[in-house]
């Protein structure tokens, strides 16, 4: 009998963590609010909005932190390794028209796959979208995911099943060590549109799709204008820090994000007239960034007259760092033989032959995880044979420390060049 995705994998049980713990190094913060909105105990489907490629998978996996069926376009499972890969990785394909119309049927095992999934507990996720998408706005969703809701609600009478809407908002999709804001919304009963998915498929369907675009919409930093989303994006960013005292809210990553959705919210109120004002407003707070080489969202957390005690507190943290580098230079040689991987520029590669800028987090991702992985188990093989066990531990240690430390060192330090971009540029813009 064919083994289903739903099923367990100890391969896969045992790099599970080790897959969270590389997800949570990969970003400097990752901010999740309304967890509690997770039915744990009933059967659900995670509908995230589709931001940022194979991350938001990850990113998933992180906050919920238990095994997961995904679906996904079949376009990527084209070549034996990735299909073999991402089967592993309880990872099914989905086919759409542009795969071949002859292609269509073969979706029909796919969904005995998702509903046998969600019959044993097994939460599914779905990308609402269907394909990724690099603005902060969401696109029209796809219909397979509420025909999968139904059939499976069929299936299963008066046990419920949810429909759990994702919102995932990134600071930057491709720097590496950014920061994520994840909001769980309510999850939506699929009981409730039963009797007209019975009598009605089609309208069933609709009604479907219409609420949750409303939730998910609740849920990420919805950009409204189409022709001038760069001015109205750059335009949250310039009133962040405003908004934040206007909401008498603390600066951080949560906060940050609600005050871009709160402003994009306000914007949609206003008239053509306010709007154009606001939108060259937004467009000289980009040119601004753009001239001193510093990106929208640090701007937004230290905006035009940046807190000198902030930079401050980071070059103290440096003087810190060195001492203890000075009185400790004898372990620095094993500090990096432990793990060299987190000092290679690996997202340079990933700039240079990756076209779509979306997927190059994900590729910057791929190739770390895999070299660092095989690095460490190699590094701990070849020390235990020459220098024993324990010395060998030592190292392994060492090396996931690093992996953990490391890119903390990386986001100091890229701050305080940031910070001192655009203090120079203040200075020379006052003379």
């Amino acid at each position: 009998m064919k083994k289903s995705l739903a099923d367990f994998n100890l391969f896969y049980a045992l790099f599970f963590p080790i897959v969270q713990f590389a997800t949570r190094c990969h970003y400097r913060h990752v901010v999740v609010r309304g967890k509690e909105n997770i039915p744990e105990d009933e059967s659900y489907i995670l509908a995230p909005c589709h931001q940022n490629a194979m991350m938001d998978p990850l990113v998933v996996l992180m906050v919920v932190n238990k095994p997961i069926v995904f679906l996904a376009r079949a376009d990527i499972f084209k070549k034996p390794v990735a299909r073999f890969f991402l089967t592993w990785l309880r990872i099914s394909p989905v086919y759409r028209i542009r795969d071949g119309r002859d292609q269509l049927s073969r979706n029909n095992e796919v969904f005995d796959t998702a509903r046998q999934a969600l019959e044993k507990g097994v939460p599914l996720c779905l990308m609402a979208e269907g394909t990724h998408n690099n603005r902060h706005q969401l696109l029209p969703l796809v219909k397979g995911m509420f025909r999968i809701a139904g059939d499976t609600q069929r299936e299963m009478n008066d046990k419920p099943l949810y429909i759990v809407p994702v919102g995932l908002d990134y600071d930057d999709y491709e720097q590496p060590y950014s920061s994520v804001a994840v909001s769980i919304g309510k999850p939506i009963d699929v009981r409730k549109y039963m009797p007209e998915y019975i009598n009605n498929e089609p309208v069933a369907l609709n009604q479907m799709r219409n609420d949750l675009t409303i939730a998910l919409k609740n849920e990420i930093h919805q950009v409204n204008a189409d022709e001038h989303y760069e001015d109205e994006y750059a335009y949250c960013h310039a009133h962040t820090r405003q908004t934040l005292k206007e909401l008498k809210l603390r600066s951080n990553v949560w906060n940050r994000f609600l005050s871009r959705q709160y402003i994009s919210r306000q914007l949609a109120k206003e008239n053509d007239n306010i709007l154009q004002n606001k939108y060259l407003q937004g467009s000289a707070f980009a040119d601004i960034c753009r001239q001193r080489k510093v990106p929208l969202w640090f701007a937004s957390k230290y905006p035009l007259g940046i807190q000198w005690l902030v930079l401050l507190k980071w070059f103290i943290f440096l003087l810190l760092l060195l001492l203890t580098m000075f009185l400790c230079w004898d372990m620095l040689p094993f500090w990096f033989l432990s793990n060299p991987i987190v000092y290679i520029p690996t997202h340079l590669i990933a700039k240079a032959k990756v076209k779509d800028p979306q997927f190059r987090s994900s590729i910057n991702y791929g190739i770390r995880f895999a070299a660092t992985l095989v690095y460490i188990i190699l590094l701990f093989i070849i020390s235990t044979c020459i220098v024993g066990i324990w010395k060998g531990l030592a190292l392994l240690v060492l090396g996931v420390l690093s992996a953990w430390l490391t890119p903390k060192l990386y986001v100091v330090l890229r701050d305080i060049v940031y910070g001192v971009r655009w203090m120079f540029h203040s200075a020379n813009a006052k003379k």
